[in-house]
């Protein structure tokens, strides 16, 4: 028997939502580790490539060097088909949504039109500044969705950063 839902979620996070106005470029991972889909990644100009937000090293990240959300990757779907927690390897080159539509898990609920922060203490994407210096606003990001249960939502970058 099929199911009849009531409510539909927002999608999953990293997922570019509207492909009509989205920019995606490739770059170097320059981190040490795993990227997720829809993370924050920020450019290295000493190595030309880019890094995910880190807190333990939150005072090297800002806004000015802000590029886009990692978005998912049509090349890791069959192997991450049904788990929805792909990541980008330390190898691989990274997909990077940098003007469009992608959907982002936040920390707690969105309004559309709210700017985009990350909290410097944990990573966390949430909607409001805090108090001075705990978070980093990402340049050109708004919300555009009410935030679902999961307190999922559709985030646009109306203009590219940097590149």
């Amino acid at each position: 028997m099929g199911k009849v839902l009531d409510r539909f979620n927002n999608g999953w996070p990293g997922a570019a939502s509207r492909a009509i106005d989205e920019i995606i470029i490739s770059m170097k991972n320059g981190s040490s580790g795993n990227i997720p889909f829809g993370a924050p990644v920020f450019f290295q100009s000493a190595t030309n490539s880019c890094a995910p937000f880190d807190p333990s090293s939150a005072a090297s990240f800002t806004a000015d060097n802000f590029l886009g959300f990692t978005v998912r990757s049509g090349v890791k779907t069959p192997e991450v088909y049904g788990s929805n927690e792909g990541v980008f390897t330390v190898h691989d080159p990274v997909e990077i949504l940098v003007r469009g539509s992608i959907v982002l898990a936040f920390d707690e609920g969105a309004d559309p039109g709210a700017s985009v922060y990350i909290r410097k203490s944990d990573g966390a994407f949430v909607t409001e500044a805090g108090s001075a210096g705990t978070t980093i606003e990402l340049p050109n990001a708004r919300v555009r969705t009410f935030s679902d249960a999961d307190y999922r939502a559709e985030v646009v970058i109306s203009a590219r950063n940097l590149i």
